[in-house]
């Protein structure tokens, strides 16, 4: 009895607290130390798609892998916002992806909001793998509308880590339009929020150690089912439910849009948006300066259904079109001009997205121009 009382004294089980708590500190100190990183793999398949938690942490070596795999394959990577998102019967990457006309692979980095500033981060912690590398950057106009303007906090906390854009902010140092940009970020966050980040970026960074290098070290497949992505053989085009075709069951031709949109119109108005210009010039700075080869498609607005919704907002967008146009221009852009695009009945689904009728007339032009480029 003597013994038990004495194991489960307060002071002997404060010890042995504290010598569990020591080792293991210890412990993830000699881990962090001792266990490699596990290397990139070099595999001989594209990426097509990347988790976006290693986007948004910086992940090594997933996003290596993911860029290299794309740049040794002579593929492109499309990005975009929430235009660049899935839709029902195929999107204009998927149509690019899956032609057979060509080898090349066409991998995808689109989500709402995920605008080409967040991308730049990529591009600065990878600046060896994105030389050479083929971009496409669809540019929608409307995040050009009053209620895009400036910096947008949830864009960049979805797809960008606090903790990494700090990381991130010490290597752009070069390029300082990064920081003019994304200053705003630690301005937005309360000190709660910053904490909080940087907390999560930390705890990542202390057991990656163990939850991935060491864990693909004793069990490599893992790597490959954590990557999960690969590029499947081409199946060609003519898979896609009404390739180059309107569905009417679908699409309302008159208005533009899906007859269920029809119910819950909503629409702003285009303005003047500097923080969003400033934006788009920054891209295209960074990707000169690290000799990224980009091509810019300039999307359409769904002028059909602006003309009927509300015609008062019709000029702001064209003219919103036109300007964004100019900036490509005076900066020497290499892009495919989709604008006509949104006066061609059934290319919408909504007043900012379009259909999977109209991602097939995108996926033509694309295709075109990088024939005629000598990419294809």
């Amino acid at each position: 009895m003597k013994g038990i009382r004495h194991i489960y004294r307060t002071s002997t089980l404060s010890e042995y607290g504290k010598f569990i708590l020591t080792a293991f500190i210890l412990l993830l100190i000699a881990g962090y130390f001792t266990i490699p990183e596990y290397p990139v793999q070099g595999t001989d398949r594209q990426l097509i798609k990347i988790r976006g938690k290693h986007f948004r942490f910086n992940d090594h070596p997933h996003l290596s892998e993911f860029l290299l795999s794309v740049k040794k394959n002579d593929g492109f990577i499309c990005m975009g916002t929430s235009e660049s998102t899935p839709l029902r019967d195929g999107n204009y990457y998927e149509f690019l992806d899956q032609d057979t006309s060509y080898p090349n692979r066409f991998s995808i980095l689109g989500g709402a909001g995920w605008t080409c500033g967040i991308h730049m981060a990529m591009l600065l912690n990878h600046k060896a793998e994105v030389d050479s590398l083929q971009l496409i950057y669809f540019i929608n106009p409307v995040y050009w509308r009053s209620d895009l303007k400036g910096f947008r906090k949830s864009y960049w906390t979805r797809y960008l880590n606090y903790g990494t854009w700090l990381n991130t902010l010490e290597k752009a140092q070069e390029y300082p339009e990064f920081e003019k940009i994304s200053s705003a970020y630690r301005e937005k966050l309360n000190p709660a929020e910053r904490f909080l980040f940087r907390l999560e970026y930390w705890l990542r960074m202390i057991r990656k150690p163990f939850f991935r290098d060491l864990r693909y070290a004793l069990f490599p497949e893992e790597y490959r089912d954590d990557l999960q992505f690969f590029a499947e053989p081409k199946i060609g085009v003519g898979s896609f439910d009404f390739l180059g075709r309107i569905d009417t069951s679908y699409l309302d031709t008159d208005w533009n849009i899906t007859h269920e949109f029809m119910g819950r119109t909503w629409l702003n108005p285009l303005e003047k948006n500097e923080y969003r210009d400033h934006e788009l010039r920054a891209f295209i700075h960074l990707c000169n300066a690290l000799n990224v080869d980009v091509c810019f498609v300039l999307g359409p607005v769904n002028e059909i259904f602006i003309s009927k919704y509300h015609p008062s907002y019709l000029d702001a967008y064209v003219d919103g079109v036109k300007h964004i146009r100019a900036i490509l221009l005076e900066e020497k852009a290499d892009f495919v001009d989709a604008a006509h695009l949104g006066n061609i009945p059934g290319s919408f689904i909504d007043n900012q997205h379009h259909s999977s009728y109209g991602a097939y007339l995108i996926y033509q032009l694309i295709k075109q121009h990088l024939y005629e480029k000598g990419d294809l």
